[in-house]
C-alpha cells in the first residue's frame, strides 16, 4: 500500500508519553559544489536534503513538491519559499542512482503539489536534495527542505524491531587510581573527580553519563552538561548502516555484544555491533582524559550515521561551540585536530588526535536543546553526506584536555578585566560548525547583522591554536554573506511576488558586513581571496551606494518607513523598535565600514574604487549631524522617519557608534555624551555590571512593534539592560577623552562578564535585565554581548608588536 514515506515514525519506547519523535527521515545538511549545467550558484555552499533512512526495500512511486516555508530571516514574517532545483538520488545496485534532476521549477500555487513520476525501483535508501529555490537561490534553506516534499512509495518490510543490550560487566575496580583523581560507583555508572573536571561513564552501555568543567568557576562543580533525558541516550558510539536499522541509536536500537572493565582511572569498552569490532579505552587524569580508539572491520561499510564517539551536550546548560579548522566536504560539521570545545560559563576543551584518521565533527539540535561532538575513527565523508567505513584495523588516539585562553592583557590591567576577558574571549567566537558561519550562539541563527562586533573581537586574537588563527571565522562568516547564504535579516525576502535583498530593509545588515569586510581586507585578507571574491565585493559596494535614494550619502529603506503607529520592524539591531527611512545607528556603522574599506581597498591598489569611497563617506559625515540632531535633547536621536520627524530616546549605542567613528568632533562628542551621562544619573540607571540599555527613556507603543507593545521601560529592547551593542558607548568615552567615566563604566561591564552573570544556557534569558536584575531575555547568551571586548583590549591590551 502506497503512503508518505517522509511521515514513517520509527518505534517509540514502550514507556508512556516521551515524545522521542524517532523518525526514518531526516534533514541534513552537505556541502556542495555545482552540478555540470547548474549555473549561477556559488563554487561551494551549503545545501540540505531530506533523506529517508529506511530499514528495508520499498517500492517507490511519485515525488511530490510544494511551497512551504523558507529561511526565517526576519521576526516580522515568515516567506513561503519554493523549489527550483532538485535531485533525487537512491540506493541501487551498489550505487547512489540519480532518479530526477531538475532546474528552473516554477512556484505553483500555494497549497497545490506539483507530482513527478519516479522509476518504479526497489531501494533501500533515497536523498532529496534541494539544490535551488526560489528566494535563496543556491543556499537552499532547512525549513523548505523539511516541509516541500511527499515521497510516495510501498514499504515491503515491517520496522525492525527493538533491541537494546547491555554489556556484559568484566572486573570492575577502583584500586589504584592516579593520584589526583577520585571515583566511586553508582547508579549504574562509575564517577571520577579531579581539581578541574567530572565524567561519569555508563556501566551498561558505552557513553558519558556526565560530565562537567570547573576551571573557570569551582562553584560549577557538580552541574552536568550533558543532554541526559531518558530513554534518549545521546552519548557513545553510533552506528546507522545504510539501508537496514540504527544498531547503536539514541533510543530503542542498542544492538551490541561486549563487556566493560574499570581498572582504576581505565574505563574500556570493548563490543560487536554490526560488524565492527570496537575497542575504547578511556583513561582519566587529573590533566584531563584521553582515549584509545581503535575499531576494525572485515569489510567496508556505507553508513548514514557512525562515531567512535559521541558527546550530546545541553544547550540550556551551556550553548557550545567548536573551533576548529573546517573539512568542507560532505556533511557539514566536520573538523580537524585539534580543535577547542568551548563550553560558555564552564570553561573549554582541546580536542587532539595523534593521527589524521581521528577527527571530529559538531552539530546543532536547536529543537531537542541539543548539540553533539562527535569522534572519528578511520572514517571517509562521500559527497552525498555518508560516511564509509573501511575494512581493516583502524586506530586513533584521543586527549582532551582543559585549556584556557593565552593573556591579552598587560599586566597592569585590573583583576577584573583579566577575569572577564579569560571568561569571554572563546566565548565570542559563536560559531557554528554545521553553518560554516558565525551565529547568535552555538545553538542559534546566523547574523551578519553584527559581523561589525566579529570583526573587533577577532582582531586581538590572533592564532587560536597553531595555523587557527581567530580570522579563519569571520573569513567564513563573511564568505557565506558575499555569496548569497541567509541569516537573520540576511539574504532575500519575499514582497508582492518577488524578492528583495534583505539589506534593503535592514540597512545595518549591510553596513555591518561591509565593517567586517573592511576590517578583513585591511588586516588579513590575501591577494587570492581578494581577487575570488573581487566581482562580489564591487556588488556589494554598488548595492550599497543605492540605497541613498536621495543624494545625501545616507542610506535609506523604503520598506521600513520609522513612521509611528507602523508597528513596523526595524531597519538596525533593535529589531523590534521601529528605526526606519534614515537610521542613525545603521549609518554610523556604515560610515565606519566606508573608512575600513577603503585603506582595505588601498591595499590591493584599487585607488580608483577606495577614492568613490572615501568620498561617499565625507559626504556622509557633512550630512549625519543635521540629519540626526536633535536641539530638544542636545544629543542625536535614533532615526529620522519618512515624515521627516526625529525619534529620540535617548539611545546610547547610536550616539557611541557616531562618536566613536567619528561623525562628530571630538568636544560636541564629549558634549552630548556628558549630557547622557547626566540623563543616565537622572533616571536611575542601574550598576552596568547588568549592561546598559540602549534607550534611557521609555519608548511608546506606537514606536514599536507589535511584538514588544505593552511593556514597561527595562523590558527587553525597551531600556532593558544587556552587554549587547554597549562597546560603542564605551569606546566613544575614550574617544572623546572621558576616560575616568569610561573606566568606571568598562570596569562594572567586566564584572558581570568575570561572574558569568550576564550570559548563560539558551532561554535563560540572562543576556537582558529588567532594571531590578530579573532576566528579561530570550536566548541566554547573543554574540553581540562580547564586543565589550574591543573596549577591554584597547584599553588595557599588551602593546601590538610593530
Amino acid at each position: 500500500m502506497s503512503q508518505d514515506l517522509l511521515s514513517l515514525a520509527d518505534l517509540e519506547p514502550p514507556m508512556g508519553d516521551l515524545f522521542t519523535n524517532r523518525r526514518l527521515d531526516a534533514g541534513r545538511s552537505v556541502w556542495t559544489r555545482p552540478l555540470p549545467g547548474e549555473t549561477g550558484v556559488p563554487k561551494k555552499r551549503i545545501i540540505h536534503q531530506r533523506v529517508i533512512r529506511l530499514h528495508g526495500p520499498v517500492r517507490l512511486g511519485r515525488l511530490g513538491v510544494r511551497r512551504g516555508p523558507g529561511y526565517h530571516k526576519c521576526g516580522s514574517r515568515q516567506d513561503l519559499d519554493w523549489v527550483t532545483g532538485l535531485r533525487v538520488l537512491a540506493w541501487s545496485g551498489g550505487r547512489w542512482r540519480v532518479l530526477l534532476q531538475r532546474d528552473a521549477l516554477q512556484p505553483g500555487v500555494p497549497g497545490a503539489v506539483a507530482w513527478m513520476r519516479l522509476p518504479r525501483i526497489t531501494t533501500t535508501a533515497v536523498i532529496i536534495e534541494l539544490r535551488r529555490s526560489g528566494i535563496d537561490g543556491g543556499w537552499t534553506p532547512w525549513n523548505l527542505a523539511m516541509s516541500a516534499f511527499i515521497l510516495e512509495g510501498e514499504p515491503l518490510t515491517p520496522l525492525a524491531p527493538r533491541s537494546e543490550r547491555l554489556l556484559e560487566p568484566g572486573v570492575i575496580s577502583l584500586r589504584n587510581l592516579p593520584v589526583g583523581v577520585r571515583a566511586e560507583l553508582v547508579n549504574g555508572e562509575v564517577r571520577y573527580r579531579t581539581r578541574d573536571f567530572e565524567v561519569g561513564f555508563a556501566l551498561g552501555r558505552p557513553g558519558f553519563t556526565h560530565w562537567g568543567l570547573q576551571i573557570e568557576d569551582r562553584a560549577q562543580a557538580g552541574r552536568n552538561v550533558l543532554a541526559t533525558r531518558p530513554p534518549l541516550f545521546s552519548q557513545g558510539p553510533q552506528l546507522h548502516p545504510l539501508g537496514c536499522a540504527p544498531v547503536l541509536a539514541p533510543a530503542v536500537r542498542c544492538d551490541l555484544s561486549g563487556t566493560v572493565a574499570v581498572n582504576g582511572g581505565t574505563v574500556t569498552y570493548e563490543f560487536q555491533a554490526g560488524g565492527q569490532h570496537y575497542r575504547l579505552a578511556w583513561e582519566v587524569r587529573p590533566t584531563g582524559l584521553r582515549l584509545k580508539a581503535q575499531r576494525v572491520a572485515k569489510q567496508a561499510m556505507l553508513a548514514w550515521h557512525s562515531a567512535a564517539w559521541m558527546i550530546g551536550l545541553r544547550n540550556s546548560a551551556a550553548p557550545s561551540h567548536v573551533l576548529g579548522r573546517l573539512l568542507e566536504t560532505g556533511e557539514t560539521g566536520a573538523v580537524a585536530l585539534p580543535a577547542l570545545l568551548t563550553l560558555p560559563t564552564f570553561g573549554s576543551w582541546k580536542v587532539e588526535s595523534d593521527s589524521p584518521k581521528g577527527w571530529a565533527r559538531s552539530d546543532c539540535f536547536r529543537a531537542h536543546d541539543l548539540n553533539t561532538l562527535e569522534l572519528k575513527v578511520g572514517e571517509e565523508r562521500t559527497p552525498e553526506g555518508l560516511y564509509r567505513l573501511p575494512a581493516g584495523t583502524h586506530r586513533a588516539m584521543f586527549t582532551f584536555t582543559p585549556q584556557r585562553p593565552a593573556e591579552l592583557l598587560a599586566e597592569s590591567a585590573p583583576a577584573v578585566a583579566r577575569r572577564a576577558l579569560a571568561r569571554t574571549q572563546w566565548v565570542a567566537l559563536t560559531f557554528r560548525t554545521d553553518t560554516a558561519t558565525l551565529s547568535n550562539n552555538g545553538a542559534s541563527m546566523h547574523c551578519p547583522i553584527c559581523m561589525d562586533t566579529w570583526a573587533a573581537v577577532i582582531a586581538p586574537q590572533g592564532n587560536l591554536l597553531p595555523d587557527l588563527p581567530a580570522a579563519e571565522f569571520l573569513r567564513h562568516s563573511l564568505e557565506r554573506w558575499l555569496t548569497g547564504g541567509p541569516g537573520y535579516a540576511a539574504g532575500r525576502l519575499l514582497q508582492d511576488g518577488s524578492s528583495h535583498d534583505a539589506d534593503d530593509e535592514y540597512l545595518q545588515t549591510g553596513a555591518s558586513a561591509l565593517r567586517g569586510l573592511g576590517s578583513y581586507l585591511r588586516h588579513h585578507a590575501t591577494p587570492a581571496w581578494f581577487r575570488e571574491f573581487r566581482p562580489v565585493i564591487l556588488e556589494k559596494l554598488r548595492a550599497a551606494r543605492d540605497r541613498d535614494l536621495d543624494g545625501d550619502g545616507l542610506i535609506e529603506s523604503l520598506h521600513r518607513t520609522g513612521v509611528s503607529g507602523t508597528s513596523q520592524w526595524s531597519t538596525c539591531w533593535f529589531d523590534v523598535i521601529s528605526f526606519g527611512w534614515k537610521d542613525a545607528f545603521a549609518n554610523a556603522i556604515l560610515y565606519g565600514a566606508l573608512l575600513e574599506l577603503t585603506a582595505g581597498l588601498r591595499r590591493f591598489n584599487e585607488l580608483e574604487q577606495a577614492e568613490k569611497l572615501s568620498g561617499w563617506a565625507g559626504w556622509l559625515r557633512a550630512n549625519y549631524r543635521d540629519t540626526f540632531y536633535n536641539k530638544a535633547t542636545g544629543w542625536l536621536a535614533g532615526w529620522r522617519c519618512r515624515e521627516d520627524k526625529l525619534h529620540d530616546y535617548a539611545f546610547l549605542p547610536v550616539n557611541g557608534a557616531a562618536i566613536a567613528e567619528g561623525l562628530l568632533s571630538p568636544d560636541e562628542g564629549r558634549a552630548i555624551l556628558q549630557r547622557l551621562l547626566a540623563e543616565a544619573r537622572r533616571v536611575g540607571l542601574p550598576d552596568p555590571a547588568g549592561g546598559l540599555p540602549g534607550n534611557l527613556r521609555h519608548i511608546p507603543d506606537h514606536d514599536l512593534s507589535d511584538i514588544i507593545q505593552g511593556y514597561p521601560l527595562g523590558y527587553y529592547q525597551n531600556g532593558g539592560r544587556t552587554h549587547s551593542q554597549t562597546r560603542h558607548f564605551v569606546m566613544a568615552l575614550y574617544r572623546c577623552g572621558l576616560n575616568r567615566e569610561a573606566d568606571r563604566m568598562l570596569k562594572r561591564l567586566c564584572a558581570g562578564f568575570a561572574a558569568a552573570k550576564v550570559f548563560g544556557g539558551n532561554q535563560s534569558g540572562v543576556d537582558w535585565r529588567y532594571w531590578d536584575d530579573r532576566p528579561c531575555g530570550y536566548e541566554g547568551l547573543l554574540t553581540d554581548q562580547f564586543g565589550v571586548l574591543e573596549a577591554i583590549c584597547w584599553r588595557w591590551g599588551r602593546p601590538r608588536e610593530g
